[in-house]
């Protein structure tokens, strides 16, 4: 499997004493041409980063429907909010720029993030600053959505907004659930109603119900059992049947 840096010349935020590369993509990509593309995005609390389950696995399951997949190692603590989401729209812009060489239809390209890696999806689904970074789909599985006390993963929000982690309006302003337009792109979310460690009002509710209000399409799942951070959970038939729901949504949407 080839590892391709996403970042060419100088690269923002660089710090070559937090001991990190610079953000790659691992490409799972089919043959031919005109393939639809998801940028996968594993969670980790932006400590680490859950590459198997949340990753590998995703893009391989991905691959079995029709799609073609990158996984993106992004960096994570020390960096913090800025490196971080550079790197996700860099992702987006990098592999649109490579879409004729990568077999991908530049305007079929998405992003799937778990938890931690589901703000990151998050944000650049709501956050884009130009044509080429905004995605054209987004699947939001138990996302942390707001870095708002009381309702965020604490560990999440302790990385991405560092020194400024008590700042109301800091919080708000990197919280995807409160920067939804009706620009955005359509979204699929899924989560948990047992999830402890990603609450599921505040973040996978408030997006789903944040995205009605302004006409965005929007398609929610919350299972009423399950931990967090599952991925495609073998053991439970129930909740790995996300992906059957999603592959829906996704032939709905004409990207596989």
């Amino acid at each position: 499997m080839s590892i391709i840096p996403i970042w060419e010349g100088e690269i923002p935020y660089f710090d070559p004493e937090k001991r990190q590369f610079p953000a790659t993509i691992s490409p799972y990509l089919l043959p031919g041409t005109g393939n639809s593309c998801c940028i996968v995005i594993p969670g980790g609390g932006y400590a680490k980063k859950a590459w198997d389950h949340e990753g590998v696995q995703i893009a391989e399951w991905l691959n079995r429907i029709g799609m073609s997949a990158v996984v993106l190692d992004y960096r994570i603590a020390p960096y913090e909010g800025p490196a971080i989401l550079s790197d996700g729209r860099q992702a987006i812009r990098f592999v649109r720029s490579h879409a004729e060489e990568f077999g991908i239809d530049k305007d079929r390209i998405g992003v799937c993030g778990f938890s931690a890696g589901g703000h990151l999806a998050g944000s650049c689904a709501t956050m884009f600053e130009s044509a080429e970074e905004r995605p054209d789909f987004a699947l939001l599985c138990y996302g942390v959505l707001t870095l708002a006390e009381g309702g965020t993963h604490t560990g999440t929000a302790k990385v991405f907004l560092g020194e400024n982690r008590e700042d109301p309006k800091l919080q708000k302003q990197w919280s995807p659930v409160f920067r939804v337009t009706k620009d955005c792109p359509p979204m699929f979310l899924w989560t948990t109603d047992t999830d402890k460690s990603v609450p599921p009002v505040p973040n996978t509710y408030a997006m789903y119900e944040a995205c009605k209000a302004v006409g965005v399409d929007a398609e929610m799942i919350a299972y009423d059992h399950g931990a967090h951070g599952l991925g495609i959970p073998e053991n439970d038939p129930e909740i790995a049947s996300w992906t059957s729901t999603c592959r829906d949504w996704m032939k709905k949407h004409n990207l596989i």
